[in-house]
């Protein structure tokens, strides 16, 4: 049967309009469904790391996001407290760590932001309009299931009454948590379920007179019968509260509007002027899928992983598997790469998935060193009298154990290991064979460097021009020094072999962030830096180096997952 596109993305979430976004600038062929009749209503997930923002500068629309997100001003505080107005228990002040900051500066072009969902899938939705010259997404379109032989995938898709069969090389599962994709596959999720339960009561308010005596997004509110959290999306615009709840003592269809009402009113502590949008309920789980890919069908963002919201890292992940993804696809796709390349996709991103699902665990257990200073764990009767105690008395002694639990918290709303690309310990590069300098001491957990599975560092090409805006999705990028352009020029020029093109630029040893300078990350030995297009480094020049063209090809061979030479034709997909 004939394939009809390259690849059929099922899920116009961030993830699946991302992987159309970049699936249209490396020209391949896509179909993208959604099973809603529009984008995400709500606001869900808001936190944007700064990693994320270097893919989303990568396909130009850093600067729209920007523009909408939170003010730096209004993110500079994470409340602990009886009410938005209320008793104050203790707050994080992220002055300095949010926003353009010499934190962010040193180390990318770009900055976390916190913008909510449902801002930033229709800046993603115009930008896939306007790469793609028209609107590809068939909203209303349903998964039913999907089969796949040597060639492709059918799938069958409902529209309404009338049900479809497309055909494509491959099937991306961008879906959700609930994926179709992931369950017509049979692949299996590993960890629990459900860790707890959530109502959601979304609200539109000016929030602006409630955050005059607290800027900031996130307020954690625990009093006698209540505990859940309040997100500021919007501090004119959207927020929530997500109120933990029993479903079987509470279930969430059991909460009409007057309740609703009465709960937001407990939570903001004072009169205030809103309206409810919707009110909807929320597991937390910690799952990540057994396997990412089953043959031809492959799993990104929520469809291969779902975390507590502690840390905001879920968006985030399958930001980061979709650039991990989509440049081994084409590679695949266009017979540049063997099909063993997309072995590396799980090998790579399921452990960074790992990682994060284990933080996010520990975030939010974290958390209960908080609830054990209030006494709330031994029941609403000792929290009403912490809080009786505390209201009213500043040089209360709990209140130092209070601060210093709160403060305890910094690793979960900032953390510069967690902002940016993971190291990868293993997959598509060659390890290195001579020792990798480490100019700069680990920042939060973060150390830029050369080192093959690292993300390329920020360093300034030219004014403006980060060494992240010269990298390609469809072309590897060699980065040299000035004065052996001309050799790996020529070296490139005598590799036999069909592989992505080859971008080679020429680093002067003065070029540099606000950090270190490209001289301090070669150390005393210059040597050339062959990057992958998802910004990986996948192998750095070995010293005394005689064949340049041997040496490249053999590492470009390494990382498509083959050996050097044409892709044999049964290995063709």
């Amino acid at each position: 049967m004939s394939h009809q596109t390259d690849i059929l993305i099922v899920g116009a979430g961030p993830a699946g309009l991302l992987a159309a976004i970049i699936a249209t600038q490396l020209g391949l062929s896509f179909e993208i469904i959604e099973a809603r009749d529009g984008l995400h209503p709500e606001p869900s997930a808001h936190v944007l790391k700064t990693h994320s923002m270097e893919v989303y500068r990568r396909i130009g629309i850093a600067d729209a996001i920007f523009a909408q997100s939170t003010p730096e001003e209004l993110q500079r505080c994470i409340v602990w407290c009886e009410s938005l107005t209320g008793l104050c228990y203790g707050r994080l002040d992220l002055s300095g760590k949010k926003g353009l900051s010499p934190r962010f500066t040193r180390i990318s072009p770009v900055y976390s932001a916190n913008v909510p969902q449902n801002i930033l899938e229709p800046l993603l939705k115009a930008r896939l309009v306007e790469r793609h010259g028209s609107d590809p997404v068939r909203f209303g379109h349903r998964l039913v299931n999907f089969s796949q032989d040597d060639e492709g995938v059918s799938a069958r898709v409902q529209c309404g009454e009338t049900t479809c069969e497309l055909r494509a090389r491959y099937i991306i599962g961008a879906d959700g948590a609930g994926s179709s994709v992931r369950r017509s596959a049979g692949i299996a999720m590993d960890g629990p379920p459900a860790l707890a339960h959530f109502l959601a009561i979304h609200i539109r308010s000016d929030a602006m007179p409630i955050l005059a005596r607290h800027p900031g997004v996130v307020f954690f509110v625990r009093a006698p019968g209540l505990s859940g959290f309040f997100i500021v999306h919007q501090p004119v615009g959207s927020q929530v509260f997500m109120l933990r709840i029993d479903p079987e003592i509470d279930p969430p269809e059991g909460f009409d509007e007057a309740q609703c009402r009465e709960i937001v009113d407990r939570v903001i502590g004072c009169a205030h002027d809103y309206s409810i949008t919707s009110v909807g309920n929320w597991v937390m789980s910690a799952q990540i899928a057994r396997h990412y890919r089953a043959g031809r069908a492959l799993l990104v963002g929520d469809a291969g992983h779902r975390f507590p919201p502690t840390g905001g890292l879920g968006l985030n992940t399958g930001v980061e598997d979709v650039e991990n993804l989509m440049w081994k696809l084409n590679a695949v796709i266009r017979g540049k790469a063997g099909i063993d390349l997309l072995d590396s996709y799980e090998q790579e991103c399921r452990p960074i998935a790992i990682r994060n699902t284990e933080q996010s665990v520990r975030n939010n257990d974290r958390m209960q060193i908080i609830e054990t200073a209030l006494g709330g764990d031994r029941g609403d009767t000792v929290l009403a009298e912490t809080i009786g105690e505390l209201r009213g008395d500043e040089a209360h002694p709990q209140f130092a154990t209070l601060h210093a639990a709160v403060e305890n918290q910094i690793d979960h709303f900032a953390f510069l290991e967690l902002e940016m690309a993971a190291r990868l310990t293993n997959g598509a590069f060659v390890p290195p064979a001579r020792t990798v300098p480490t100019p700069v001491l680990p920042l939060e957990g973060f150390q830029p460097s050369f080192q093959p599975g690292n993300h390329v560092p920020h360093f300034w090409l030219s004014p403006g021009r980060a060494a992240l805006d010269a990298l390609r999705f469809d072309a590897f990028t060699l980065f040299v020094p000035a004065e052996t352009e001309a050799a790996w020029r020529a070296a490139a020029g005598a590799i036999d072999g069909d592989y992505l093109d080859l971008d080679i630029i020429a680093l002067d040893g003065t070029m540099r962030s606000d950090q270190a300078s490209v001289a301090d990350y070669w150390g005393q030995d210059p040597f050339a830096v062959l990057v992958r297009p998802d910004g990986r480094i996948g192998w750095i020049e070995p010293p005394g180096l005689a064949d340049r063209a041997a040496a490249l090809e053999e590492a470009l061979g390494h990382i498509a997952g083959r050996a050097s030479g044409p892709v044999p034709k049964e290995r063709v997909a």
